[in-house]
């Protein structure tokens, strides 16, 4: 009688436990959207507050850092319509059309761990880096206890969205070749990063949602270089999933800790598996989405890796396999084995969208084999 209690009672913790990964793997931002209405009625209470002093006072006031953008002032976003766009770590983020321009506005907490000058002064380097795969900054609120952050709008969401969102059959999901598009412009975007900013962790948040794509799928890295204004004790929250074993391990970043959260992400593309999945209960403590693929890579189950929306594009499985070493090998648990950022582009750069020779590449019977090639780039193992 009691084996078949805890018979049953397994089952019903295995079916909560299943329920629970699948409703994070299809919408990872679904949480956040139950929160607009009581989100929205505390940033028009909170500003509201302090709109009295942004007369008075140069930190109640936007700060501008585009040219280009039409000026608008902290009453007209008070007065404009809203939507929440997520919840994340430091705060939400939402959409509002303001003097007919769509802006995103995220509200940050935690970011004290610098005075107003030193903050004045980040944001204004932060106002001057421009690159094609950078969301620029516009605009910027400051006060003692949050920060407003105002950047334009990404007409196609964030990469998080098109990966794991609820998408009806008739769209069309990221295909190969916009998938390669999207990493190779994180790629530059990451390596401009790192040319531009003194600091170890240049991005220091990088993860699916903070990559946007614009109306061409081009993508733009937003959140970067937060790490410095942001209060230390707060500072382990992030990546999450995405943090760096030194990082996890010892609370230490490396000029590396990027391109392991790089290669988290190369291979959520890869496999269309979230990452934060794996620090649910029901995976195991130990593992993450890394040594998952490279688990089943030398238990030579490549042909399981590969996201289904992608699987079956032709000729260019050869391309594939080359940026799953490409994503593998930037998730090398040594540090001094894991690639710097000069190779991570130069290794990205070259990839194609189908392969020159697909003759090279296995049969209908073993899609990832690999016949009678063992050149670097075709047959591998990641020891980890």
């Amino acid at each position: 009688m009691l084996a078949a209690i805890a018979f049953a009672f397994l089952l019903v913790s295995r079916k909560k436990c299943k329920s629970r990964i699948q409703r994070t793997a299809s919408s990872p931002e679904e949480n956040s959207n139950k929160m607009v209405a009581s989100y929205y009625r505390d940033v028009h209470r909170e500003l509201s507050e302090t709109s009295s002093h942004a007369k008075k006072a140069d930190h109640g006031k936007l700060t501008f850092l585009k040219d280009d953008i039409e000026k608008f002032d902290l009453q007209d976003l008070l007065t404009a319509s809203a939507e929440v766009l997520g919840s994340g770590t430091f705060g939400s983020s939402y959409k509002a059309v303001v003097v007919g321009q769509p802006v995103v506005v995220k509200r940050y907490r935690h970011m004290s761990n610098v005075g107003r000058e030193e903050f004045h002064e980040h944001m204004r380097r932060l106002g001057r880096l421009k690159h094609p795969n950078l969301l620029p900054l516009a605009a910027y609120y400051n006060r003692r206890d949050e920060k407003h952050l105002v950047t334009e709008f990404a007409e196609n969401g964030s990469l998080a969205s098109h990966l794991h969102g609820n998408h009806s059959p008739e769209e069309d999901g990221l295909h190969w070749h916009i998938r390669l598009k999207i990493v190779k412009g994180v790629a530059r975007g990451l390596a401009f990063l790192y040319n531009e900013l003194p600091i170890i962790a240049p991005h220091g948040h990088l993860k699916s949602s903070n990559v946007l794509l614009d109306e061409s799928f081009e993508p733009l890295l937003t959140d970067y270089a937060l790490r410095p204004v942001v209060n230390p004790e707060h500072a382990h929250m992030f990546m999450m999933a995405y943090k760096s074993p030194e990082y996890a391990q010892q609370s230490r970043t490396s000029n590396k800790t990027d391109i392991w959260s790089f290669g988290i992400l190369i291979l959520e593309m890869l496999t269309g598996k979230f990452p934060e999945n794996y620090l649910t209960p029901c995976y195991n403590s130990d593992a993450d989405l890394a040594t998952s693929v490279n688990n089943m890579v030398k238990e030579k189950r490549t042909s399981e890796v590969f996201d289904k929306e992608i699987v079956g594009t032709k000729y260019s499985k050869g391309e594939m396999i080359k940026l799953l070493k490409i994503g593998l090998s930037c998730c090398e648990e040594d540090v001094e084995r894991r690639l710097d950022i000069k190779e991570v582009v130069e290794k990205i750069d070259v990839l194609k969208e189908g392969d020159e020779d697909e003759e090279l590449y296995g049969s209908e019977g073993n899609a990832y084999s690999v016949r009678g090639n063992d050149q670097e780039g075709y047959s591998f193992t990641v020891d980890r």
